[in-house]
């Protein structure tokens, strides 16, 4: 049995798919190691990187000719042998604090390890680190990870996590939701290192793309959140630490997509303060202005009209920047 299992799902990324494969086999040369990698789609450009690892029988090619990164998550992790397993999506790498991650999880004899991840963007310009939320409670940091996901910088045993599919039929939020899955069937011992694992790369045009916001994935979301809180609570494994994750996860999604959807998100404002009188969106601003979380609904709606004018302004603003950067570097 192979220590550890990467499942890498792949699509049209020939260069992309090399390195991430590249930093897999260089931090962890020293390990027991199966890469399953499964191209997914209609994509022949994967079979050129195939060849040129052929001869490495720790690397595992599983074409799924019709599905997504989803279903091919899926896949990878149905034909998984490793002890443990991680995931890493083909346009990211390892950092060498990985291997001490792995480490780390097989010493202690834990369900999981999380670590923070390092941002950039695919030309290279800025670096940086977004910590893991601030608990020793897995659930709540699951929860709390809405903002900065674990999914990438966590090592799961693969035993516990094994039965647990991804879903298929969503094109959002699709790592946070596998999380939120990964909770809601049970506790597992877990621990956080502070140094990064792993690159991800944010894109002009492929991730960019996904940051749509609609009613249907605002209730995919919303009644996601709700049923772990009530799942929590049917099992006996609610506190008010975890009360107030899912409140505040509610109202950082309910803040980040207000315009999309005011009238049902307005309503899980509620819910949310229903669940948690005191919790506060995640996003900086209402850390730094906690009154703002007295009166977010009235500020939410009386911001509404704003947000919509100034959209355009802010995602041209966003542009420009963008290209001021790539000018002076």
């Amino acid at each position: 049995m192979p220590l550890l299992s990467i499942v890498i799902p792949t699509h049209k990324r020939p260069r992309l798919i090399a390195r991430a494969i590249s930093s897999a086999l260089d931090v962890y040369k020293n390990v027991d190691l199966e890469i399953i990698v499964v191209p997914n789609g209609q994509d022949d450009t994967w079979r050129a990187i195939a060849e040129q690892h052929g001869h490495d029988p720790r690397i595992q090619w599983h074409y799924l000719p019709a599905g997504n990164a989803c279903a091919a998550r899926n896949h990878g992790l149905a034909n998984a042998q490793g002890k443990y397993l991680r995931f890493l999506d083909d346009d990211d790498y390892l950092l060498p604090g990985a291997a001490e991650q792995l480490e780390l999880i097989e010493r202690e004899r834990l369900d999981a390890c999380s670590a923070p991840l390092e941002f950039t963007t695919a030309d290279g310009i800025g670096r940086y680190s977004i910590g893991l939320p601030v608990t020793d409670d897995f659930v709540s940091a699951a929860i709390h990870s809405a903002t900065v996901s674990l999914t990438q910088g966590s090592i799961f045993r693969t035993s516990r996590i094994r039965e647990i599919r991804w879903r298929e039929n969503v094109d959002l939020y699709d790592d946070y939701l596998w999380m939120l899955d990964v909770v809601t069937a049970g506790e597992m011992t877990w621990t956080k290192t502070p140094v990064p694992v792993c690159t991800y790369v944010q894109h002009d045009g492929a991730r960019l793309s996904r940051i749509r916001r609609s009613n249907r994935n605002s209730r995919i979301l919303v009644d996601a959140l709700l049923h772990v809180h009530r799942e929590l609570q049917a099992q006996g494994r609610l506190s008010p630490r975890r009360d107030e994750a899912v409140a505040a996860a509610l109202l950082a999604h309910a803040h980040s997509a207000f315009p999309a959807s005011p009238v049902y998100l307005s309503a899980a404002i509620r819910k949310a303060k229903a669940i948690a009188s005191d919790a506060a969106p995640l996003q900086p601003i209402f850390v730094r202005h906690p009154w703002l979380n007295k009166h977010l609904l009235l500020i939410e709606w009386a911001a509404l009209a704003p947000r919509y004018v100034t959209r355009g302004y802010r995602r041209a603003s966003w542009f420009v920047g963008r290209l001021l950067n790539r000018l002076n570097s």
